[in-house]
């Protein structure tokens, strides 16, 4: 009877698990057809410059001269696999990094379009005198068919740690006649302050050259807005077909008058940081018929507030004979403009803008005149 007893528990608890074995178990599809990867993430790379020659990456002590042996750091260069480094020890004041190359290097390119560009690692900016200068030749030595460049100018503009030194052939202070296409020595040398310092760790990395890049025109006033304008009557900014932004400052000369003035006052002076003889003050004019203007006029700027005070001007009267119906895109040199006795105008405060100009008589149609996008920019 017990035996009985406990082939019935027996069975009985095999039947409740074969009914458990036996249930349906619900699994989560495998089915990945509706899942949706992940968006790739875009590689960037920066375009190479094409007109990139270099004259030493510094991976290499090859050719190299400084105080003491030349050495190789290869920890965190800027470029490739190592920088020449060097110390101004407390004690010492002066510091050097000569480069003699073995052959004459073509640039490909010309004073006018040429720049020097290299990496030097600065630890404390603070140590360095106003002194020393950046020097490349085509004559295997310092000072003679030499661009050279001071140090000191670069001073306001360093940090401590890497800087990309970039420095154009034209604004170079000449020795002799350098030949861009045959280029084989650069020198840097500078002081610290005096000889009691901690100790100022130097370095450079990866000199070449290449054409000096496009800059960004730096704006006098986009004539999106009546602020700061005066001309004949109310300023009027007209939203319809700019050359620029949102509008331009328009008005017309009606038949019975023969004079027409724009003017801007800027209320934060404008500098221009462009060196002067490299720089256009360009603008955008307007004009429904040229065949009307008078050979009279300027276009003046000052940094005085007022026009014929420290004033940089151009008649309009050399414009006319280039000048078509409708907009006309003005380019004018500064190292052409009329300045007043005074030197003319100060280019880094500039806040003073007027252009005038006449009719050859009152008897015409109405004449629309309008200007736009008044900016410096660099040739």
């Amino acid at each position: 009877m017990r035996l009985i007893k406990t082939m019935m528990t027996y069975c009985a608890i095999v039947t409740i698990f074969a009914a458990a074995g036996c249930k349906k178990v619900t699994y989560q599809s495998r089915d990945t057809s509706s899942i949706v990867a992940p968006p790739e993430v875009p590689v960037i790379v920066e375009p190479v410059d094409p007109t990139l020659v270099v004259f030493d990456n510094v991976d290499s002590n090859t050719g190299w001269e400084t105080v003491g042996s030349p050495v190789i750091e290869k920890l965190a260069p800027k470029e490739g696999t190592g920088y020449l480094k060097n110390t101004i020890a407390s004690g010492s004041d002066f510091m050097q990094f000569i480069k003699k190359s073995a052959i004459k290097v073509d640039s490909k390119l010309t004073t006018a379009n040429g720049q020097f560009s290299f990496w030097w690692y600065v630890s404390d900016v603070s140590l360095l005198k106003e002194d020393g200068q950046i020097e490349i030749t085509s004559s295997g030595d310092a000072d003679k068919e030499e661009y050279g460049w001071s140090v000191a100018k670069l001073l306001p503009t360093l940090k401590n740690g890497w800087n990309q030194i970039n420095l154009n052939f034209r604004d170079a202070d000449l020795s002799g006649t350098p030949n861009p296409a045959a280029l084989n020595f650069f020198r840097i040398f500078f002081f610290t302050k005096d000889k009691v310092h901690a100790d100022l760790i130097s370095g450079v990395d990866n000199l070449v050259f290449r054409a000096i890049p496009p800059s960004q025109p730096i704006s006098l006033d986009n004539a999106d807005l009546a602020d700061g304008w005066q001309t004949v009557g109310t300023p009027v900014i007209e939203k319809l077909a700019p050359k620029q932004g949102a509008g331009y400052l328009k008005n017309t000369i009606a038949s019975g008058g023969d004079f027409m003035q724009f003017i801007k006052d800027l209320a934060t002076p404008v500098n221009v940081t462009f060196a002067e003889a490299n720089t256009q003050f360009k603008f955008w004019w307007y004009v429904s018929d040229v065949s009307v203007l008078k050979a009279d006029g300027s276009i003046e700027i000052t940094s005085s507030g007022k026009s014929d005070d420290h004033e940089s001007a151009w008649d309009v009267a050399p414009l006319l004979p280039n000048l078509k119906n409708g907009w006309n895109e003005i380019t004018l040199d500064l190292s052409n403009a009329i300045k007043t006795p005074d030197g003319g105008a100060n280019m880094k405060a500039i806040n003073h803008f007027r252009l005038f100009f006449f009719t050859k008589s009152k008897d015409h149609p109405d004449v629309i005149v309008g200007v736009d996008d008044l900016r410096f920019a660099e040739k």
